[in-house]
């Protein structure tokens, strides 16, 4: 590997043999942004002995659980904001929905913008607004106020999901990323069960504005936490694209690379799925089977504790075994699922223990899917990092918002809407997962080429290898 290539601030936790073995195995991946590889010696993943790596996943994982913590902490106060606003429910339904809508198209934003000015500066001013905007939300004197603040907030919150897997990626790349992305889904795991718990605990004792100033420190802590090595800068300069103009355009490439449209059309379908479990699963337990709010939340924690241990365990075996076959078994899996899930419906034989299994080793899956599958959509892209998660994150939140109306279509006594979405979103996502793969982007031409030649190349961060004496005889 080049000695000349620049280190990065926030130098990669693998050696440089290492590094170039991991090149080999994951060239399919074509990862354009990658950070020099740290000294030989160190650790070739996220160890618990590195505080500064554990640091660094925490730090990310509570970024990334901007989403979730904007919404579920919320929910419990909708019924007291709307006596005393003196609101209808619908008007105030709309604060939380003009906060997804900024969440989602946010990510298109922030994306092109920290390819070309760095992660950190966007992320600063992300959290800066973040806060000032849940103030606003707090002083709120009506709902129309409420609903642009919301707005703003959610925009601002889009920059700690997207910067989050940014910065994963220009540290890593290949089962590293899996793995790292693993953790950070063991830490943003927590947000949708801490959400509605804090948020009830806290209208019990305050008024409802109390939510978003404790919303609003958070965002202030994170600022703090940000602004020291925990998160360090991961684009250098030279990396950097030269102009906004350019970051927009390569924004706009990636809209007609198939293969990354594809793969990342797979992971959204999966969540999709996910999506409409969330909708349904209320209705699912507390309504045809009727457990109590306190048993529901109990069987959404322990979905959520499932989900965090799934994706690790993914993430420890991608050492060994490829993203794909991962994902491809996910997949299959939660087609069986749902098709057990369906055998069971129609047959009349509803169990809320079957049916909570079956729920549970769907969502579990969705995990594993996805924390494999993220390295894979990243490395099909053609451009920045940052300008990639953007669209990846907006398709997520834009097929979760198609899926989960569609999942009552037939009342809140009926599990057939949420098993068709089950079974049509594992369907689809492994359609375009197998489709994706199959195309070739440009550096998958260009390293056929090469290897034709007698040479090996992983992706454009790495220079040209010659192959042995051996393999070329």
């Amino acid at each position: 590997m080049s000695q000349s290539q620049p280190q990065n601030e926030a130098s990669s936790v693998y050696t440089a043999s290492e590094a170039i073995s991991t090149a080999s195995t994951t060239a399919t991946t074509n990862t354009k942004t990658q950070t020099a590889p740290a000294p030989t010696g160190q650790a070739d993943t996220v160890s618990t002995k590195d505080k500064i790596a554990w640091m660094t996943v925490i730090m990310l994982g509570m970024l990334a659980a901007f989403g979730p913590v904007c919404t579920d902490i919320y929910l419990p106060a909708i019924p007291m904001i709307t006596a005393e606003l003196n609101a209808d429910p619908a008007s105030v339904q709309l604060s939380l929905t003009s906060s997804l809508m900024g969440l989602a198209f946010g990510q298109l934003f922030i994306g092109p913008i920290s390819d070309a000015y760095g992660r950190k500066k966007p992320l600063y001013i992300s959290l800066i607004v973040f806060a000032i905007a849940s103030v606003g939300c707090a002083l709120a004197p009506d709902v129309p106020t409420l609903i642009v603040a919301r707005l703003f907030q959610g925009l601002a919150g889009a920059g700690g999901i997207v910067l989050s897997r940014t910065i994963a990626c220009d540290m890593y790349t290949g089962s590293q990323l899996t793995q790292f992305m693993a953790l950070l889904m063991s830490v943003n795991s927590l947000a949708p069960i801490l959400g509605p718990i804090i948020g009830s605990a806290v209208i019990s004792i305050a008024d409802w504005p109390m939510l978003f100033f404790i919303l609003a420190i958070w965002g202030v802590l994170l600022f703090l936490g940000s602004a020291t090595s925990a998160v360090k800068e991961t684009l250098p300069v030279e990396k950097r694209a030269p102009h906004l103009s350019e970051s927009v355009k390569d924004m706009l490439h990636q809209l007609v690379n198939m293969r990354f449209l594809l793969l990342a059309c797979s992971m959204s379908f999966i969540m999709g799925g996910f999506f409409g479990y969330l909708s349904s699963s209320p209705f699912i337990f507390q309504v045809i089977f009727g457990l109590s709010p306190v048993g529901y939340a109990l069987i959404f924690a322990v979905n959520a504790i499932i989900i965090s241990v799934v994706a690790n365990i993914a993430g420890k075996i991608s050492r060994r075994v490829s993203e794909k076959i991962i994902v491809k078994v996910c997949l299959a899996v939660q087609f069986l699922v749902s098709l057990i899930m369906a055998a069971v419906v129609f047959m009349g034989l509803e169990n809320i223990i079957v049916v909570a299994a079956c729920l549970c080793v769907y969502v579990s899956m969705m995990g594993a899917a996805q924390t494999a599958g993220f390295g894979l959509v990243m490395g099909a892209r053609s451009g920045g990092a940052g300008s990639a998660s953007g669209i990846f994150g907006v398709l997520t939140f834009l097929f979760g918002a198609v899926a989960s109306p569609l999942v009552g279509l037939m009342g809140e006594h009926s599990m057939v809407p949420q098993i068709l979405c089950m079974l049509v979103s594992s369907v689809l996502a492994y359609v375009c997962f197998v489709v994706g793969l199959r195309i070739k982007t440009l550096r998958d031409i260009e390293i056929d080429l090469h290897a034709e030649e007698g040479a090996l190349s992983d992706n454009s961060t790495h220079p040209i290898h010659r192959k042995p004496p051996e393999a070329q005889s």
